[in-house]
């Protein structure tokens, strides 16, 4: 049986997604509004959105730490 992540990792997931689009924008409003004096903020725009960005695709590998444990492991330590 595949274990799931659960409930709270997928919403988690799309806060993430929803930080790493704001950051997005927040970059491109930045350049769009203040051009050349807007690049430094608009650069650490960017620079967040790719800490995002990477923090996202290493959530794949999280996916089995964040998974609910077994029915068996459970019972055995309700046993102990």
């Amino acid at each position: 049986m595949r274990r799931s992540s659960g409930p709270l990792a997928a919403v988690h997931r799309v806060f993430m997604t929803a930080a790493l689009l704001c950051a997005l924008a927040f970059g491109a409003s930045e350049l769009a509004r203040h051009g050349r004096a807007g690049l430094p903020r608009a650069g650490v725009a960017l620079v967040v959105a790719g800490g995002i960005g990477l923090y996202l695709r290493s959530f794949r590998t999280r996916r089995t730490r964040l998974a609910p444990p077994e029915e068996e492991e459970v019972e055995r330590r309700h046993r102990s």
